[in-house]
């Protein structure tokens, strides 16, 4: 058990540079949503609750057209936005079929581990986990770690590079990862990744909404990365108007 939380990385220009519209939203969004299913991999992989981040917006969710904020109000972009605005979280908590999606991934919302009632001893059970250059002379598992030293974990370590390292660390209830920017290589099995996908594609929801649109509201897609060329569009038409796993 225990916990697995992970700093964000995010490029400051992807925060301030430019206008506040739905293409910049979507790729501050987008470029989140890639570490957090690298962190679902991994906590899934590990066997570990993951503490979600910080989840940054640039535009807010309404149910209906708006300009990207709610007029006459004094919401500063970009801003951190509640979980919910981007995931689903009710299908996140749902006991879905294993052998479809595979084991249930558990989360804690990003301030549980700020939390006074955290108990003492969990807080301070702390391995941080930073990613480097597999090819660094540095980069070495077998550096061991001690209690003030990181443990160093190549980029794109895989499912048995990953397995092997933290059965040492089992005991340790908090990982925290410097950084979740190719962190696994993916899961070795196909069927097991097929099962992960089936999963967590049905976790992100929608932005709503474009105005003066009559289908206005865009999909989030969990693989938008699979997709060359992916626009944050809304659908054209009824027949378009579908979760992208639908």
């Amino acid at each position: 058990g225990g916990f697995l939380s992970f700093r964000p990385n995010i490029p400051k220009r992807m925060l301030l540079d430019g206008a506040h519209t739905v293409e910049s939203h979507f790729a501050l969004v987008n470029y989140q949503m890639k570490q957090i299913r690298t962190a679902l991999a991994m906590a899934s992989l590990l066997k570990r609750t993951l503490v979600m981040p910080p989840l940054w917006c640039r535009l807010d969710r309404m149910w209906f057209g708006h300009p990207g904020v709610m007029e006459g109000t004094m919401t500063r972009q970009p801003f951190l936005c509640p979980m919910d605005h981007v995931f689903e979280v009710h299908v996140m908590l749902k006991d879905l079929p294993e052998e479809e999606f595979g084991p249930r991934i558990d989360f804690r919302e990003y301030t549980f581990l700020e939390n006074p009632s955290l108990p003492k001893q969990v807080k301070e059970s702390f391995l941080e986990v930073r990613l480097c250059n597999e090819h660094s002379t540095r980069c070495s598992t077998a550096n061991g770690t001690n209690k003030h030293r990181a443990l160093l974990l190549p980029r794109n370590s895989t499912e048995q590079m990953l397995l092997d390292v933290f059965s040492s660390y089992k005991n340790i209830k908090i990982i925290h990862f410097s950084s979740m920017v190719d962190g696994f290589r993916g899961f070795a099995d196909a069927a097991v990744e097929t099962q992960f996908r089936n999963r967590v594609k049905r976790y992100t929801g929608i932005w709503c909404c474009v105005e003066f649109r009559e289908i206005g509201h865009i999909y989030y897609d969990m693989y938008w990365d699979d997709k060359p060329g992916w626009k944050p569009h809304p659908p054209q038409n009824r027949e378009e108007d579908h979760p992208p796993w639908a």
